[in-house]
C-alpha cells in the first residue's frame, strides 16, 4: 500500500520490520543492511555497558546494583528476543498486508491515506515527550555522571521497545478502522432496509443483499487480519507487558529511595520520566479497547437491519442471521498475548496495583 510506505521505511530502519515497501519479497539487501547495522551499534552499546559498568550502573549499596543490573539483563533479553520475533513473524506481518490491501479494495476511502499521517505525528510528539523528560532529567536534575550515563543509555533502548509498541498501535489502529467501516456500510444498509420495509422490491433486496454479502467478506477479512496480528506480535505484546511491569517497579525503589533520602523533586522528577511508559501503554490499550468497541457496535447494528425487510426477503434473513452467528461464534475480538491475557484497560490496572503494593514493600524495607 503506497501511502504506508513511509510508516514501512521507518520500522524497517529499526529493524522491526524485515522487508521493504518497494518489493514484493519478504526478505531483500536493503532489509539485511539496517538489520546488520541496528544489530551491530545495540551490540555493542550492550557490551559497553557490561565492560564499564562502574559508569553506568549503581554500585553504591547491593540492592541498588542488583535493581539497575538486573533492568540491563532484562533489556539485553528483551531486545534480542524482540530481533529474532521480527524476523521469525516477517512471513506472518507481508501476510497481513496482502490482507490490508484486500480490505482496501473492499472498502475504498480517502481516509486510508490518514492513517500513516496520524501515526507519524502520535510517533514524533511520543519521542519529543519522552525524550524531553529523559534528556532534562540526565543533565538538569541528576547530580552523578554515573546517574546521567545510565539515563541517557536506557533512553536509547527504551525507546526502541516503546517504537515496537507504537509499530503495534499502527496496525490495531488500522484494524479498529477496518472495523468502523464496516459499521458505516452496515449503518447505511439499515437505512436501506428500513425504505425497503415498505417501498422495496426485487431490485432493492438485491442491492441489499449484496450490501451484506460485501460486508460479510470484510468482516472475515478483520478476522483473518486479527488473527495474524495476534501470531505476528503476540509475543511482544507478553514481553511488553512483563518489561513495563518490572521497570515501573524498579524505578519505583528509586523514587521511594529518594523520597526517603529527602530528595523530594528528583524523585517527583523521576516520576515525570516514568509517565512515558504509562503513556505508551495507555495508548496501545486505548487502541484495543476501540477494537473491542466497534465489535460490540457490529453486533448491536446487525440487530437493527428491519425484520420486516427481512421477513419479505428470505435470503436477506438468512444472511442476517449467519453473519449474527458468525459474530456470536467468534473468539474474544481483541489482540491478545500469546493467548494468555487480552490487551484492555485491566492490563494497566494490574500494573497500578502491583506498583502501589510494592511502594508499601519498598517504605517498609527502607524504614
Amino acid at each position: 500500500m503506497e501511502c504506508f510506505s513511509k510508516v514501512i521505511v521507518l520500522y524497517q530502519i529499526l529493524a522491526l520490520q524485515w522487508f521493504s515497501p518497494k518489493r514484493h519479497r519478504t526478505f531483500d539487501c536493503e532489509s539485511l543492511f539496517f538489520i546488520t547495522l541496528n544489530f551491530c551499534i545495540i551490540t555493542g552499546l550492550f557490551c559497553w555497558i557490561y565492560q564499564h559498568q562502574s559508569l553506568v550502573i549503581y554500585s553504591d549499596n547491593a540492592l541498588g546494583y542488583v535493581v539497575d543490573f538486573f533492568k540491563f539483563l532484562l533489556m539485553v533479553f528483551t531486545y534480542y528476543s524482540l530481533l529474532l520475533e521480527s524476523g521469525y513473524q516477517r512471513g506472518v506481518l507481508y501476510k497481513v498486508w496482502d490482507e490490508l490491501e484486500r480490505l482496501r479494495n473492499i472498502f475504498p476511502s480517502a481516509k486510508w491515506a490518514l492513517l500513516p499521517q496520524a501515526h507519524l505525528r502520535t510517533v514524533a510528539l511520543f519521542v519529543v515527550y519522552m525524550s524531553w523528560w529523559e534528556l532534562t532529567y540526565a543533565y538538569w536534575i541528576t547530580k552523578s555522571a554515573r546517574s546521567s550515563n545510565f539515563t541517557i543509555l536506557f533512553w536509547v533502548l527504551f525507546l526502541l521497545l516503546h517504537l515496537r509498541q507504537l509499530q503495534i498501535l499502527l496496525y490495531t489502529n488500522v484494524l479498529g478502522f477496518c472495523l468502523m467501516a464496516i459499521n458505516s456500510e452496515l449503518a447505511w444498509t439499515i437505512e436501506l432496509s428500513n425504505g425497503a420495509s415498505r417501498y422495496g422490491g426485487r431490485r432493492s433486496d438485491g442491492q441489499i443483499c449484496g450490501y451484506l454479502r460485501k460486508l460479510m467478506e470484510g468482516f472475515a477479512r478483520v478476522e483473518r487480519l486479527l488473527e495474524l496480528l495476534n501470531q505476528a506480535f503476540g509475543y511482544s505484546l507478553a514481553i511488553i507487558k512483563l518489561i513495563n511491569n518490572i521497570y515501573i517497579l524498579t524505578d519505583t525503589y528509586w523514587i521511594v529511595h529518594g523520597f526517603m533520602s529527602g530528595k523530594v523533586f528528583d524523585s517527583l522528577y523521576l516520576e515525570c520520566c516514568l509517565s512515558s511508559k504509562f503513556i505508551c501503554l495507555m495508548i496501545n490499550l486505548h487502541s484495543n479497547e476501540r477494537i473491542l468497541s466497534e465489535f460490540h457496535r457490529t453486533r448491536v447494528l446487525l440487530h437493527c437491519v428491519h425484520l420486516r425487510w427481512q421477513l419479505r426477503c428470505d435470503q436477506g434473513w438468512q444472511m442476517v442471521q449467519h453473519f449474527l452467528l458468525k459474530l456470536e461464534s467468534t473468539q474474544p475480538f481483541a489482540m491478545t498475548a500469546l493467548s494468555m491475557y487480552r490487551l484492555d484497560y485491566g492490563t494497566l490496572m494490574q500494573i497500578a496495583f502491583n506498583v502501589t503494593t510494592s511502594i508499601s514493600l519498598f517504605i517498609q524495607a527502607s524504614q
